[in-house]
């Protein structure tokens, strides 16, 4: 009776790393947008949650996100992108932006995100 040999061969190997490292890349490339989008909503939930905003104008509301945005580093909105509106008496702010990432070469992959406070 013969051994049969089992296991992946070299190229085999090289191809599932070859993926993998694919992966990889994709995911570091997109995970610093999704933190952003993270750290905007959190933005916009600590403004809307604040009790100084009970009455703020639109201007208020955005003095405060450009404060905000300054201390966290954001670049993906600004002030202008924010949509500002009242609910129930709740203060509720929202945004709809999108992010470009390039990839490889002249290859990007464009993100559409919705950030909002309620």
């Amino acid at each position: 009776m013969r051994n049969r040999q089992q296991g992946i061969s070299l190229i085999g190997f090289i191809m599932v790393c070859t993926a993998l490292i694919f992966v990889a890349v994709f995911a570091f490339k997109l995970v610093p947008a999704y933190l952003e989008q993270y750290t905007i909503t959190k933005i916009f939930n600590q403004i809307a949650d604040n009790p100084e905003f009970v009455n703020a104008t639109a201007a208020d509301v955005r003095a405060a996100f450009v404060r905000q945005i300054t201390i966290d580093s954001v670049k993906a909105i600004g002030p202008s992108d924010l949509d500002i509106t009242r609910e129930a008496g709740q203060l509720v702010i929202e945004a709809q932006y999108q992010v470009t990432i390039p990839l490889i070469s002249n290859v990007s992959l464009l993100v559409d995100f919705k950030a909002s406070s309620r």
